[in-house]
């Protein structure tokens, strides 16, 4: 257990690493969930919106229906985003699959932070080997249907003190008229007295590689209840063609139960590092993608540096509309977070 003033410094460290642009490192990344052009089957109906707010989760109703939940129950660690879906409620995320039971809708988790794991769970015990804690939330709701998250957490082996420190602001758009809405996810990382190697499975070619190694960090994992989900990426690249290449965007659609076709698209931030980053993309049976800036390489975070992360995630109905992604990605890229 952490002392009272082991933990007054913790924070006063996770807040020092929103600040200090001096020693930053820029890493950045957008997400986004779209309603595509003309062939769009969002519904003309006037929405009823609302909010529901407990102290492990924040949620924008329409009507009884979920539109987006973030859950953030310190007893589970990693917080996440399930459901996220359309403004009729219908799910594209998946919680928990029995393939995958660490997934979580739209979450974020390094795989190995100093060697240890940090990504599977023991399935008896629903923990990591290193433990991601979620240290303190604030959660403010606004009257125009937008909301800011603010959360710190630390990366740390059981029992010890922390390696790893973060800070996260994560800010949600209000849906527009095409039901479109926004994630900016602002992440920025501070290690300890010690260097921090964030790392990966090995990939193709490499020592003690797998087929399917590469992944870490930003990750989004699909809803089974959606047929035929298909990869488009900025360089025009689809399905698995796309893993593994670098792009500053990607975007999955598919069909959802009723036939309405639904998507999700992430984009990248050029002040990123490694920008643009190479995509992770599992399609078919297990339909999962992630800005993977890790998938090449390991990257050594120095002790007392920091490195930032930006995400826009976008909620859209309708088919791939490759030009309003295009515009999406420069008004993000854009911007100065």
């Amino acid at each position: 257990m952490m002392k009272c003033d082991d933990r007054t410094s913790m924070r006063r460290n996770l807040r020092a690493a929103a600040v200090g642009a001096s020693a930053v490192v820029g890493i950045s990344a957008n997400v986004a969930v779209a309603a595509s052009g003309s062939n769009t089957s969002f519904s003309a109906e006037k929405p009823s919106y609302s909010w529901r707010q407990t102290d492990v989760s924040l949620a924008l109703l329409n009507g009884e229906r979920v539109v987006w939940q973030l859950n953030f129950d310190k007893a589970e660690g990693k917080p996440y985003f399930h459901p996220l879906g359309l403004v009729d409620g219908t799910e594209l995320t998946w919680l928990r699959p029995p393939d995958h039971p660490w997934h979580r809708g739209v979450w974020f988790s390094w795989k190995y932070i100093n060697g240890l794991n940090y990504w599977e769970e023991d399935p008896e015990t629903g923990l990591s080997e290193g433990r991601t804690e979620l240290v303190e939330v604030e959660a403010s709701r606004s009257e125009d249907y937008s909301a800011r998250i603010e959360m710190d957490l630390t990366y740390h082996p059981p029992d010890e003190t922390p390696k790893l420190f973060e800070r996260r602001l994560i800010t949600v758009s209000v849906p527009d008229k095409r039901g479109r809405y926004r994630i900016d996810w602002h992440s920025t990382f501070s290690a300890g007295d010690k260097d921090v190697l964030l790392d990966r499975t090995p990939i193709p070619g490499e020592k003690d590689s797998e087929s399917w190694g590469g992944y870490a960090g930003l990750s989004l994992r699909l809803a089974d209840v959606c047929s035929a989900w298909r990869a488009i990426s900025s360089e025009g690249r689809r399905g698995t063609a796309g893993h593994g290449t670098k792009a500053h965007w990607l975007d999955f659609n598919g069909d959802t139960a009723t036939g309405q076709a639904a998507g999700i698209a992430v984009f990248d931030h050029p002040a990123n590092v490694r920008y643009p980053a190479p995509w992770y993309i599992s399609q078919g049976e297990m339909t999962f993608f992630s800005p993977a800036l890790l998938f090449d390489k390991p990257y050594t975070l120095p002790a007392g540096e920091r490195l930032t992360l930006r995400y826009r995630i976008l909620v859209h109905a309708g088919t791939e509309n490759k030009s309003l992604f295009e515009k999406e990605w420069k008004s993000f890229a854009e911007s100065s977070g």
